[in-house]
């Protein structure tokens, strides 16, 4: 027997088995995800000024600082020619009341008309509109201060302490913290899968945080010369309070589903030929050749000429060669009939 062996090394080969485990094949339908990484901004970034010139006194803000709605900014002492103008005004005022009054006792005496009492009051009134504006300019304040008009981070300033700024000159930016976004890179490539609307989850690269919900807003049309990847923003849920304008991020689009073939990790080999599997007919291991479409977790979704009708080895695979007869325990089989 032996030497039958030694001289026919095929049948010596099929005389050989392999004890292996299978189960049957499954389809099931599948996310269809693709990964772009990112960073969180701010939501709409709008220039915080005032409305009148002066000098900065005081910064009580830095960039990347979160401030709260009616947070002071910033202190500014009045500016000199705003204060000339307004003591002009109030001068002004002063001075048209008591010509006023000295041309209504001239009037009493017959010693002045009418018209020139309207000329004086005309005066009053015209002298009055002009210190009204210069207060609403706020020349008759020493200092004022500038404050948030909604919660938000600081995320830049423009002056410096000490700098004097014109009337509605911005003093710094501010973007808002309820509504903030996400400004990620697709691969151009699967740019032509991404549409607004769809939903994609935003996660920290740390390890173990947990995902935020986020929609898709803006796709561009272009690719990023710096980059090289299509652009594309989604915006977060208001207040979300585990991002932070800066932090990089993992963004897990969902584009669709797609049914596929679902086997466990393990039944997939990769030698020089490619990815395979093992099935199993007549009680011999038969090759397919597979394409690995996405793996989840131990689970591992492939493609390729599959029989269904067929059992599929999990175990015990790594032995195997086309052809090679197998057998399985016994309390398989039992199940299987």
């Amino acid at each position: 027997a032996a030497d039958r062996a030694a001289a026919d090394p095929s049948s010596a080969a099929a005389s050989v088995s392999a004890l292996v485990q299978t189960e049957r094949l499954s389809r099931q339908s599948l996310p269809i995800d693709l990964v772009a990484y990112g960073e969180v901004l701010t939501g709409r970034i709008e220039a915080v000024g005032f409305a009148r010139a002066g000098q900065v006194a005081q910064l009580r803000v830095t960039p990347g600082q979160r401030v709260r709605k009616g947070a002071t900014l910033a202190t500014l002492a009045s500016d000199p020619a705003s204060r000339l103008a307004y003591s002009q005004a109030a001068n002004a005022v002063r001075f048209a009341q008591s010509e006023l009054q000295r041309t209504e006792r001239l009037l009493a005496l017959q010693l002045a008309t009418r018209s020139q009492v309207d000329a004086a009051s005309r005066q009053l009134q015209d002298a009055q509109a002009s210190l009204d504006a210069q207060i609403e300019l706020g020349g008759n304040l020493g200092s004022a201060t500038v404050l948030a008009p909604f919660d938000g981070v600081v995320t830049s300033i423009a002056v410096a302490q000490g700098d004097r700024v014109q009337p509605g000159a911005s003093l710094l930016q501010l973007g808002h913290v309820d509504a903030m976004q996400v400004q990620l890179g697709i691969e151009p490539d699967d740019s032509r899968l991404v549409r607004p609307g769809m939903t994609v989850d935003v996660r920290p690269l740390d390890a173990g945080a947990q995902s935020v919900p986020a929609t898709l807003t803006q796709i561009q049309g272009l690719v990023d010369a710096r980059t090289r990847l299509v652009m594309a923003v989604a915006a977060l849920p208001a207040h979300t309070s585990t991002l932070v304008p800066g932090m990089r991020v993992r963004v897990t689009i969902h584009v669709g589903r797609r049914e596929a073939w679902v086997v466990p990790r393990q039944a997939v080999l990769a030698d020089a030929q490619g990815d395979h599997v093992f099935q199993v007919a007549g009680g011999k291991a038969r090759r397919v050749a597979v394409t690995q479409q996405q793996q989840t977790g131990e689970q591992v979704a492939i493609d390729g000429a599959l029989d269904a009708a067929l059992p599929l080895v999990v175990l015990g695979n790594y032995e195997l060669q086309d052809g090679m007869r197998v057998r399985e325990p016994v309390q398989q089989q039992e199940r299987a009939r």
